[in-house]
């Protein structure tokens, strides 16, 4: 550079005073962090490549009528792995709610072992698994989300369906079905009249405040003029898959009066009804029931009274147990560790009648429940109405009451904060933030 240019700096900085030479030296000193930064990152970048340079990732998508054993076989991971990779998962991830679009990545070395697999259902979950000696560690990564309650009130209208009501008094669309069916579950909405009023709060998680992770109906409340007066309120056990999560009124009973048991404490769908590829033949086959993971050695009950039909054990089903219903319908139990019921027995809802194993054909423990027709045809056991319990006793029975006075707090706390729009509408709701 010249002896001017030099000349001229010395004028600007004359001109312009000591202050713009701070913030000269502040720009020089923040770009050299960012530099320091960036070359922090190409070697933590560098070094991540170097350890998996061998590896191939590979990735699909859940297609209509999947499951995870379709989108393994798809990727092309050995029958061998796939086992490992769904008895390390069933535990945790709800493989029966998989939704099209949504993508599995596993991480394979040169001889085709997985190393790495993920899963994220959404945007605030992510399921990892790592290969290890023994098979794979699960580790679950939950990032921040907002939570929310929200208060939604109204009255019935003349012409008007309930599903369009609650829309119109701002109930998101996606909770709509789900608020419907609680009310419903004690009111008779032939009955309902013009002017009855409802009363609901929902608690829903967002992540970056605008993502809808989850929701679920706290409370609902319906005062109709001929109906009288009902409250269900949303009971929880410290498992979140027990099978007692559901709604009951203040008095621990179930709003399902009628209907069968659940064959388990502990609900987790690992496989659902239908077509899929078989974790162990690979080949494509139809799934005449649906399995529930659960430890080995977990109580199995009658999922409604009857008489034992079958008994005893084969290569593919393992020790198995068949209960004919009084409506003739039969409820099949499959790969149990141990049969506690003979053919002849009479047994009534809910009574133990075997424990879950792995025994015949089975990747790992976990309940087969199967259910035949009248007609002996196999039938999808989702379409029965399954309850835990008719109604709440012991230390639920008062964990229900804790939690009852708890929603009751909640409804006033949410009724007391401002009123804000929802759905970019015009509709006001009272809406409280708690994380």
């Amino acid at each position: 550079m010249s002896k001017y240019f030099f000349l001229l700096c010395a004028a600007i900085f004359a001109f312009t005073g000591c202050n713009e030479q701070k913030k000269i030296d502040a720009l020089t000193q923040e770009n050299a962090k960012l530099e320091a930064a960036a070359d922090s990152l190409k070697a933590l970048i560098a070094k991540a490549q170097g350890e998996t340079s061998k590896w191939l990732v590979k990735n699909d998508t859940v297609r209509a009528g999947d499951g995870l054993f379709q989108v393994l076989y798809r990727m092309n991971i050995n029958e061998k792995e796939r086992g490992k990779i769904v008895i390390a998962l069933q535990d945790s991830v709800e493989l029966a709610a998989l939704r099209v679009g949504q993508v599995f990545y596993a991480a394979l070395d040169s001889a085709g072992d997985v190393q790495r697999f993920r899963f994220a259902p959404n945007p605030a979950t992510v399921h990892m698994l790592s290969k290890t000696e023994s098979g794979f560690a699960y580790n679950r990564i939950d990032k921040p989300v907002t939570v929310r309650q929200s208060v939604f009130e109204g009255s019935l209208e003349t012409g008007s369906t309930l599903s369009g009501i609650l829309h119109k008094v701002g109930v998101p669309g996606r909770m709509v079905g789900v608020v419907s069916a609680v009310l419903q579950c004690k009111v008779s909405f032939q009955l309902a009249r013009p002017g009855d009023k409802f009363r609901i709060l929902l608690e829903e998680k967002f992540y970056q405040d605008s993502i809808w992770i989850s929701g679920k109906v706290l409370y609902a409340e319906f005062n109709g003029h001929t109906v009288g007066h009902h409250e269900a309120f949303r009971y929880e056990d410290p498992d979140p898959k027990s099978t007692f999560n559901a709604h009951y009124t203040e008095k621990g009973e179930a709003l399902i009066f009628e209907g069968l048991r659940y064959p388990l404490d502990r609900l987790h769908i690992t496989s659902p009804y239908g077509a899929r590829i078989h974790p162990i033949t690979g080949r494509r086959t139809v799934h005449h029931g649906i399995d529930y993971g659960s430890p080995k050695g977990s109580p199995v009950y009658a999922v409604a009274a009857g008489v034992v039909t079958v008994s005893g054990y084969d290569d593919l089903s393992g020790n198995k147990i068949a209960i004919r219903h009084r409506d003739n319908t039969e409820s099949w139990y499959m790969h149990l560790s141990v049969r506690g019921v003979n053919v002849g027995a009479k047994v009534a809802p809910r009574q133990v009648i075997g424990k879950v194993g792995s025994t015949g054909r089975s990747t790992g423990p976990h309940l087969h429940l199967g259910f035949k027709d009248a007609r002996g045809n196999w039938m999808n056991p989702a379409k029965k109405t399954m309850i835990a319990t008719p109604k709440l006793e012991g230390n639920r029975l008062a964990r229900l009451k804790k939690q009852v006075a708890n929603i009751r707090k909640e409804i006033e706390l949410t009724l007391a904060s401002p009123a804000v729009k929802v759905n970019d509408t015009d509709v006001l709701v009272r809406m409280r933030v708690l994380k």
